[in-house]
């Protein structure tokens, strides 16, 4: 139903009216990564790697209908410090995975598109990878029928018969994840990779668009017009962390970066980004660790008196999206429906939350 709307308004022209209404307001928007892998991987069945044609075709469009401008521009916009193009649009992805340099980036400095990329530093440096991967390679893995563990928040008891289940089981659980303390997660997520009877070892290998960078291959992106910012240390929620765990965070991976690229690292994302992951501690942490910009998952656009510790991003990340979806959603006839909707039924209110928020239910 959606996808007919979305065909029949671009059809009529009304993505484009909307385009121009909202032309001084600028979108950001936020991937992860772009895979050369068709789909069909359980360990990308959201689409958290969109597949390169589609990434492609998206892309296009916005070359040829926006004005593509880099994170730091937007902030000097914010900071009444440079002018905008009307239509603005600025690319950004999270985490620091392997695939947006060899995939994403060519088709980024073929088009003349800037963007920035937010590194997890033990991702990169450590090859750590990430927990919510870690959860999905495990669930790939599993050779038991069922899960069944107590956790914090309750016993679980979750069927695992196929690439359903499993799928299903990936949202219960990562419900209970992101509610955690980061001790608490790593500890459960261990007992769960134990209690599905899975070589840790074996986890990085299943699926190849999970790699990281190297720090090597991150000092690279610049070549590409590609920013680099940080995404913490250990890519977990801001406001779950101790004053000194975000001080560290915050201020070692802003060092490591530096250290990497040789430019300065300005711009910090919230893991997650949604309403509960970032606060007013939050902000001075990362101000204080000498950021200019944070960005969040909030899905709306950027207005010219948005406090640059908090500007929004569209999250569109996934394998199903058509072109006159992704259209309507960067013009911002989808955001006008949601606060017509809001408004009569009273339940109007900021939509956030990572990629994993809105496709599972659950944050990372």
């Amino acid at each position: 139903m959606k996808q007919t709307v979305f065909s029949i308004s671009g059809a009529l022209g009304v993505d484009r009216a909307f385009a121009f209404l909202n032309r001084n307001r600028p979108v950001v928007l936020v991937f992860h990564g772009v895979t050369g892998e068709a789909p069909g991987h359980l360990c990308n069945h959201e689409g958290l790697h969109l597949y390169r044609p589609i990434f492609e075709r998206l892309m296009t469009f916005i070359a040829s209908r926006y004005h593509a401008v880099s994170l730091s521009r937007l902030v000097d916009w914010l900071e009444g410090r440079a002018a905008l193009p009307e239509r603005a649009v600025a690319i950004t992805f999270d985490d620091g995975y392997r695939d947006v340099l060899t995939q994403a980036a060519p088709v980024l400095k073929r088009l003349g598109i800037p963007a920035i990329l937010y590194a997890a530093t033990d991702f990169v440096w450590r090859g750590q990878m990430l927990w919510p991967d870690r959860l999905l390679a495990a669930l790939h893995l599993a050779r038991e029928p069922r899960l069944a563990i107590d956790t914090p928040r309750g016993a679980l008891d979750l069927p695992l018969a196929g690439d359903a289940d499993k799928m299903a089981a990936e949202r219960s659980v990562l419900a209970i994840l992101k509610s955690l303390d980061d001790a608490e997660r790593v500890a459960l997520l261990d007992r769960i990779v134990e209690r599905l009877g899975v070589d840790s070892a074996r986890l990085a290998g299943v699926w190849t668009d999970f790699a990281p960078l190297s720090p090597g291959e991150l000092a690279r992106l610049p070549e590409f017009g590609i920013e680099v910012g940080s995404h913490t240390c250990s890519h977990a929620i801001v406001t779950r962390m101790s004053d000194a765990q975000a001080r560290h965070e915050l201020i070692e991976s802003k060092r490591l970066i530096e250290s990497a690229t040789g430019r300065a690292c300005e711009h910090f994302g919230y893991p997650n980004g949604g309403p509960a992951d970032y606060d007013t501690r939050t902000r001075r942490h990362a101000v204080d660790a000498g950021y200019r910009s944070a960005v969040t998952t909030i899905k709306t656009a950027v207005t010219p008196f948005q406090d640059p510790f908090e500007i929004p991003r569209c999250v569109l990340t996934h394998n199903r999206i058509t072109l006159s979806e992704f259209a309507a959603e960067v013009s911002g006839l989808p955001r006008f429906l949601r606060d017509v909707k809001g408004r009569l039924t009273g339940r109007s209110g900021p939509e956030g939350g990572s990629w994993r928020a809105h496709a599972r239910g659950g944050g990372a």
